[in-house]
């Protein structure tokens, strides 16, 4: 398993009808050279570091680490073998607290004792924290829960949990991702019990960090009380034609202008934060082209 180590990237903008050319060149270009060049599999897993700073948060917390990836994706191409060396991985950033919001199964209930066969090995002095994506509900995201919470890994499913250092606290919150949207109706001040749910008991003046499986409602979840959001389901893109002024061109760029990396909003003088892994495992295709599956180690300041 091959370990590099990427500092904070450049960010841009790129319109869209300039992207879609781009990615149809692209296409192009990668039916042209072939798929030699950029080509990656879980086993070249990049170690990326990014420090970020969380609005309102204690000095108690200034340095904590997080070790965060997302989309392991037990099953045809992520066996007991892989997702051991995935933990261990993991296990290697030797961070403060593991973050992993949701896809840790593909299509199938038999992709789940490969789970409860390894993630109990996963370990951090502030525990492990995780929240379901869309993969966990094509399969089963009670029973995947369940036995995630049986390895030692705290759910948390339109919830949260205050870490407390010195006295001051610092809120996890984690929200399911069949439910993360009504979070549309929350900012508008219409029903969304979920989400009421999901800040319970959080002061309007905490530090926040929130697992959300999938990133199209930043721009919604920048409006409440969250400081960091923390998400996958992108694959990063997965296969990426190239990148352009810090934009990636890839399929997942049409769906969404968050893709991969660190993004930011700032209005009415509040700053909220996401980071977008690229996570770990594939779909589709058992491969990444120009996306390198990525945990990342967080410092908080």
């Amino acid at each position: 398993m091959s370990l590099a180590i990427e500092q904070n990237p450049s960010s841009g903008a790129l319109t869209r009808r300039k992207f879609l050319h781009l990615g149809v060149l692209g296409v192009t270009g990668l039916a042209t050279v072939g798929c030699v060049a950029g080509i990656s599999t879980r086993n070249d897993i990049e170690m990326t570091e990014r420090t970020i700073k969380i609005p309102n948060l204690p000095e108690s917390f200034k340095g904590m680490t997080i070790a965060f990836t997302s989309e392991i994706h037990s099953g045809p191409d992520m066996n007991a073998d892989g997702l051991r060396e995935v933990v261990a991985a993991i296990n290697s950033v030797k961070a403060d607290v593991i973050m992993l919001p949701g896809d840790f199964v593909s299509m199938h209930r038999n992709e789940i004792p490969a789970i409860a066969e390894t993630f109990h090995e996963l370990s951090a002095p502030m525990g492990v924290f995780a929240t379901t994506g869309n993969h966990e509900f094509y399969v089963d995201a009670d029973m995947t829960s369940a036995v995630l919470e049986s390895c030692g890994v705290k759910m948390l499913r339109n919830e949260n949990v205050a870490l407390e250092r010195n006295g001051e606290k610092l809120y996890i919150l984690g929200v399911d991702d069949v439910d993360a949207d009504s979070v549309a109706n929350f900012v508008e001040g219409k029903t969304a019990s979920h989400i009421d749910e999901l800040f319970r008991g959080v002061p309007d003046n905490a530090a926040t960090i929130l697992l959300n499986h999938k990133p199209y409602r930043f721009d919604e979840y920048a409006m409440t009380n969250v400081g960091l959001m923390l998400s996958g389901h992108t694959h990063g893109g997965q296969i990426v034609f190239a990148r352009i002024a810090g934009e990636t061109i890839s399929l997942s760029r049409i769906a969404s202008k968050y893709v991969a990396g660190l993004y930011q909003i700032e209005e009415n003088g509040k700053q909220t934060q996401m980071y977008v892994s690229r996570g770990i495992g594939t779909v589709a295709l058992p491969m990444r082209f120009n996306c390198p599956p990525e945990i990342t180690r967080i410092t908080l300041a």
